[in-house]
């Protein structure tokens, strides 16, 4: 890649994440910095660009601080040199060498398709924000399982004409990859293999980027009204359905987005100290869903699709197939962040295109934000072949915190003192 190849202005105020981390050249307080060690950079390099390449690819971007400030670098160019290599001379197999651009270092990983080895020093892997150490063979059963084995990583009867080409504007931009062209992100993001002159799309690139409808029987979502708390048949029929949501899957995501939201209630809910109009559900917690449903539901299952129910008291979203392998329900909700992705073309492309964030937060903040509107924890069950996430509505204040946060005034407390405040009152 040249040093012209790159824009890293969409990462500047980007959080740190699944697919990206960003590392100042320098240590010590405010004032006083100075340079950090060459071998120590060079070190940390290789273990995140190895992390990265193990997982779903990455962006690994030097001479930026936490903020986002620019302050670059004072190597020499011997020493650059070195440092961009790392990943040629620390890494078995070698990955692709960094660039520089404005004295920054930018290492721009693709996912690999075996385990990649800091020589001497065991496996990194990308999880959420973190880079940890993981087994061999922990790394290879995921790569099995995502890049060889899944519905995404076949090969699609589809070819560049087919897809969008608006959109692969859109997503090359959003990935720092304006000035490559569509065949070039295609490649980078391992949703094409180059045969000869041909270029070969697998499904992902299919289900992204078709022109029209990708060859799927249920990629989209199907929404439903429920009148009631429960399902009804014959003469009590009592469920109403949208019209069926289709298309490649950032059309579908921004629809069903939009159809949701609108029939999405707004009662009274405590914000601070108040009773303020609000949505029945956090729009995080349900876009998040609505994300982890379409970005990782099993493909290969074309008999069913994702589904949203909306029920009186709950809302319920339905994606096909189990929990990828290897992640266990009880680690999802101990809100464990585990790496193991069915998807992970899909799921990278998204980031891309801003539908998912990329700090690897989503569930355990979806929890936090249900606890904060004060409703019930989110339930996340495996029936058969469905992992269904429900969202109900039913404040968990009682009666007593509600007389409580009346008689306030102009007190204010925060989501955690309001409650306390009322078991306190409640004990005398």
């Amino acid at each position: 890649m040249t040093n012209q190849s790159f824009d890293v202005t969409p990462f500047l105020t980007q959080a740190e994440g699944q697919h990206f981390d960003r590392k100042s050249m320098f240590e010590g307080p405010p004032g006083a910095k100075h340079p950090r060690s060459r071998s120590e950079v060079r070190e940390q390099a290789a273990a995140y660009v190895a992390a990265f390449a193990n997982a779903d690819g990455g962006v690994l971007l030097l001479g930026i601080e936490d903020d986002g400030a620019v302050t670059g670098h004072r190597l020499p160019p011997r020493a650059v040199e070195s440092l961009l290599a790392a990943p040629q001379t620390r890494l078995d197999p070698p990955q692709p060498r960094g660039i520089t651009v404005s004295h920054r270092g930018i290492f721009d990983v693709p996912a690999e398709n075996v385990p990649v080895q800091m020589t001497g020093n065991g496996f990194p892997l990308r999880v959420g924000d973190r880079t940890i150490r993981a087994r061999e063979t922990q790394i290879a059963a995921s790569k099995q399982q995502g890049m060889h084995e899944s519905w995404e990583s076949r090969r699609s009867s589809y070819s560049l004409e087919d897809l969008d080409s608006e959109l692969l504007v859109r997503v090359r931009s959003g990935a720092g990859l304006s000035t490559v062209s569509d065949a070039e992100y295609l490649l980078r993001r391992k949703l094409a293999d180059q045969r000869g002159r041909r270029l070969v799309l697998r499904r992902a690139a299919e289900l992204l980027f078709a022109r029209h409808a990708p060859d799927h029987p249920n990629a989209g979502v199907r929404v439903f009204r429920v009148i009631g708390t429960e399902r009804r048949f014959g003469v009590e029929h009592n469920v109403e359905e949208r019209p069926r949501i289709e298309g490649r899957l950032p059309s579908v995501l921004h629809e069903a987005q939009r159809v949701v939201a609108g029939l999405v209630r707004r009662p009274s809910r405590l914000v601070g100290v108040r009773f303020r109009e609000m949505p029945e559900y956090p729009d995080f917690a349900w876009r998040e869903a609505l994300h982890n449903a379409v970005a990782h539901r099993d493909y290969a299952i074309q008999g069913a699709g994702t589904e949203i129910w909306l029920f009186e008291d709950r809302m319920e979203v339905v994606s096909a197939g189990r929990l990828p392998e290897g992640v266990t329900l009880e680690e999802v909700l101990r809100l464990e962040r585990v790496h193991r992705s069915r998807n992970p073309r899909i799921v990278r492309v998204l980031v891309d295109l801003g539908f998912a964030k990329d700090q690897g937060e989503g569930i355990p903040r979806m929890f936090a934000e249900m606890e904060d509107a004060f409703l019930p924890r989110p339930e996340v069950e495996v029936r058969g072949e469905r992992v269904i996430v429900t969202l109900r509505n039913t404040s968990t204040l009682t009666a007593l915190d509600r007389r409580f946060v009346a008689g306030l005034g102009n007190t204010e407390l925060d989501r955690l003192e309001v409650p306390c405040a009322a078991y306190g009152l409640q004990a005398k």
